[in-house]
């Protein structure tokens, strides 16, 4: 996917795409566990002579054995995705119409202060500040912005909560004539004065990370949509500590991104929600939900649920891969961003042929997110490292002295990206608490904010990932 060939999907989408998902009749149960094989691309990290950086070895199996995956399904599992997803006509005939939004703010959790920051991608000016839970004691860190630019924060102790991106959709609901709602940093509101929060959540776990929109309808040629729906994956049973869950499955929920009510709810036992649990999510072209906990050592688990009839299906990770950032590619691969020592900086997965691809030769353990042109971004402590979707050779890398914890790309191909600061023993941020506005064509930061207050993002806080496996073709 070539930069105009993005220009043009971001103006114009036909007046045929509607993404309309549903969630299936209770009816439908779900999976159980079982394994089976799945294979895997076992990289023999040849030089590649131009530049010296090692690259993968491309196949559909594994021959040594080291590395290998399984999967769980069951009798409501569907074999394949099939054409259940959206279809696009992508012919954009004379006239055609705009795919959703063109989302205009960077949504960024400041975890230790409870709340997130709504930062204007144009100016770079914080706009509002919100608290993202009753008792301010939410510890946020990952948000899903939808189709229409709302904006679904999940808070690691508990809780899921929408602000609305246009002032005009606030409510007047506190009792004082007109919308009062926060204007900046150094304004944040009270919880019961704030007017442009939809709605909370008050999930009973005391670990939940994982948030994600589904598409829903779009309707042509405006920013309307309906029918959005929001996921979300908590522990299912707590721990002894904020942010942390005891032993036992996960639950995902399925949220009506319009009320605020659980449509549907699904515990999986065979996911661990001990400890951190389910650590990230996105969604597929479907609205399918991928997720993954946080790895490190030994073999992790990739769960899938269908939003259909919430059967699931889990995969064994790679153990050269220990999942961190996930996402989701405009051709339905997963990809996984690897916080693992064995120097893989990345994994993608196709569901339909079950396979792992391995991308060696850098160490992330941070977020990911495709841009243009079919390069996949990855982030990592010593800068962010493109790598090409379908050959999975290293590309162009963005140095930094920060450790870039989350990135996402806005719709005019801009990279953004959240740094992370370790502290000092006054608790004070060593480095530079910025979001960064990155030009990856010359591989230079055009403009800066350094107003965050412990910033810890890294999921899709631009909407941009939503809009890859929404409006573009799987070319």
């Amino acid at each position: 996917m070539s930069s105009s060939d993005r220009a043009t999907l971001l103006v114009f989408c036909s007046a045929a795409v509607s993404a309309t998902l549903a969630c299936g009749d209770d009816s439908q149960g779900s999976a159980s566990a079982s394994d089976s094989a799945t294979a895997v691309t076992n990289p023999t990290n040849p030089t590649n002579p131009t530049n010296g950086a090692t690259e993968p070895t491309t196949g559909v199996s594994a021959t040594d054995g080291s590395a290998s995956a399984s999967d769980a399904t069951g009798p409501d599992v569907p074999t394949t995705t099939g054409g259940n997803g959206p279809k696009l006509d992508l012919g954009v005939p004379d006239g055609g119409l705009a795919c959703g939004c063109e989302f205009n703010y960077v949504w960024v959790a400041n975890s230790v202060e409870g709340t997130v920051s709504k930062i204007n991608m144009t100016t770079l000016a914080e706009e509002a500040r919100y608290i993202t839970r009753p008792d301010g004691m939410g510890n946020p860190s990952r948000t899903s912005v939808s189709l229409k630019g709302d904006v679904a924060v999940a808070n690691r102790h508990g809780g899921l909560v929408k602000f609305y991106a246009d002032k005009a959709d606030c409510k007047d609901t506190n009792g004082v004539p007109g919308i009062q709602t926060s204007t900046g940093k150094d304004d944040v509101l009270a919880w019961d004065m704030e007017e442009c929060r939809a709605w909370y959540i008050d999930f009973p776990t005391s670990n939940q990370r994982p948030v994600a929109w589904t598409q829903g309808s779009v309707l042509p040629g405006s920013c309307n949509t309906t029918g959005e729906k929001v996921w979300t994956v908590m522990s299912e049973k707590p721990g002894l500590f904020p942010g942390m869950g005891a032993a036992g499955g996960v639950i995902v929920s399925l949220v009506d991104g319009e009320t605020g009510k659980i449509d549907k709810q699904i515990t999986i036992p065979t996911f661990s929600g001990e400890g951190y649990g389910a650590y990230g999510a996105a969604v597929n072209t479907h609205g399918d939900l991928f997720f993954t906990p946080l790895g490190f050592l030994g073999q992790s688990k990739m769960a899938r649920v269908y939003i259909d009839n919430f059967a699931y299906k889990i995969w064994k990770v790679p153990t050269e891969v220990g999942p961190y950032g996930i996402t989701v590619d405009h051709k339905n691969r997963v990809w996984l961003s690897s916080n693992a020592v064995s120097m893989i900086g990345a994994g993608r997965f196709d569901p339909e042929t079950e396979t792992w691809d391995l991308v060696p030769g850098f160490y992330s353990g941070a977020g990911l997110a495709e841009g243009l042109d079919d390069l996949m971004w990855v982030a990592s402590g010593n800068g962010i490292t493109a790598v090409n979707i379908e050959t999975l050779a290293l590309g162009p890398v963005f140095k930094t002295p920060y450790y870039m914890k989350g990135i996402g790309f806005d719709a005019k191909g801009f990279l953004w990206a959240v740094n992370y600061s370790d502290v000092d023993d006054g608790n004070n941020p060593i480095d530079p608490e910025v979001v960064m506005k990155i030009d990856v064509d010359t591989l230079t930061v055009v403009d800066s904010y350094d107003g965050l207050n412990r910033p810890y993002t890294y999921s899709d806080f631009t909407g941009n990932a939503l809009f890859n496996v929404t409006c573009l073709p799987p070319l």
